[in-house]
């Protein structure tokens, strides 16, 4: 698939990529979720979403792809398993 521009698209649905750190792209240097690809957007065929929820649009010259073994799922894992032992650690008996 290309973009708007004739870029090949290399990033697919659910990779996880690293947001290059420059002056006009929001959370640079984090980790986040590709959860769209939309080819004719203006402001960014790529929507990432990030741990805190929040989505943003990006070109693909501000994505850098990671390895699918990244910490960030590590993270995210061990946080959503954290949840569910205080869930029933506080539950009455």
């Amino acid at each position: 698939m290309l973009d708007k521009s004739g870029t090949p698209i290399d990033i697919r649905t659910g990779n996880a990529v690293r947001i290059r750190r420059t002056w006009r792209s929001p959370y640079g240097g984090r980790l986040g979720i590709v959860s769209a690809i939309e080819p004719n957007d203006a402001y960014g065929p790529y929507v990432i979403e990030f741990e805190d929820g929040l989505h943003f649009r990006y070109h693909r010259h501000e994505l850098e792809p990671v390895l699918a073994g990244s910490a960030h799922f590590y993270q995210r894992a061990l946080g959503k398993l954290c949840e569910l032992i205080r869930f029933f650690v506080s539950r009455p008996a």
